[in-house]
């Protein structure tokens, strides 16, 4: 009886443990890292992966061309995602979120694409199809 009261109590802390392990693994939550990354300069900078991947595209009358290039911090301009002239809306693809721009009137599309690494959330893309 002493036996199966030590594997069973043995089986409850493997349980608790491993819930616990795959909690800490998982990602902060995404909207209070957003309320920081949106406010707050210095933390958006230090949640940008940097060479930051850009992708967007030149027109001429007959091509398309996408051109990828990579933003360095020196480069980067604190957005707070918060102008009149568009509006921002957040989907979950995947094990990302991605924050797309969509301009009122203008023609402004931007893909923001956020990965977590080591359970915090990096900004780690941008795909501008503007036009």
């Amino acid at each position: 009886m002493k036996n199966v009261k030590k594997l069973f109590l043995i089986a409850i802390m493997c349980i608790a443990a491993s819930y616990c392990s795959a909690q800490s693994n998982a990602p902060e939550n995404f909207k209070k890292f957003w309320k920081s990354y949106t406010s707050d300069s210095v933390f958006q900078m230090e949640r940008t992966k940097f060479p930051l991947p850009l992708t967007y595209y030149e027109y001429d009358e007959d091509n398309e061309t996408e051109i990828t290039e990579d933003i360095g911090a020196e480069f980067w301009l604190f957005d707070n995602f918060v102008d009149e002239s568009y509006k921002a809306r957040t989907e979950k693809e995947n094990d990302m979120y991605i924050v797309t721009k969509t301009g009122i009137e203008n023609g402004i599309y931007v893909r923001y694409y956020f990965a977590a690494t080591d359970g915090k959330w990096y900004l780690v893309r941008i795909t501008d199809s503007s036009n």
